[in-house]
């Protein structure tokens, strides 16, 4: 009785472990994101992060035939490219990031809903940063 109650508990944490891995700190995807930069700014109520807003233009709705803008969320939590978004505001940037399945309080705002994919984007690099203000 003792060793089927021990299983059944190793058993139930190995399965809250794996959840807890896969949903919040396996990486879903990663890529790269283009766009003018509108918005960044430090937010949060008990844990302070750093959320942006990248202006993407690309077409719209195919019987319009309309330039549309698509916008993309993320979080930053380091400062250092955090301090480097801020001087990038209004300027065409291309961020690198990574996107979870599940959002975690301390990483940052979940956006499910406004980005196209659902899931927390964390931006953990700026590659390329040019000088236009627009595209």
């Amino acid at each position: 009785m003792r060793k089927a109650i021990f299983i059944s508990i190793v058993i139930i944490l190995l399965a809250v472990t794996g959840y807890t891995y896969w949903f919040y700190y396996n990486p879903y995807s990663d890529g790269y994101r283009e766009g003018v930069l509108q918005k960044f700014s430090r937010r949060g109520n008990i844990f302070k992060t750093y959320e942006g807003e990248l202006v993407q233009l690309g077409f719209g709705q195919r019987n319009t035939g309309v330039l549309n803008s698509n916008y993309f969320y993320f979080s930053v939590t380091d400062r250092t490219i955090a301090d480097s978004l801020q001087q990038c505001m209004g300027k065409a940037v291309r961020l690198h990031y990574i996107q979870y399945r599940r959002s975690l309080p301390w990483r940052g705002d979940n956006y499910n809903g406004k980005n196209s994919d659902n899931g927390q984007y964390m931006v953990d690099q700026i590659s390329n940063v040019t000088n236009t203000n627009a595209y």
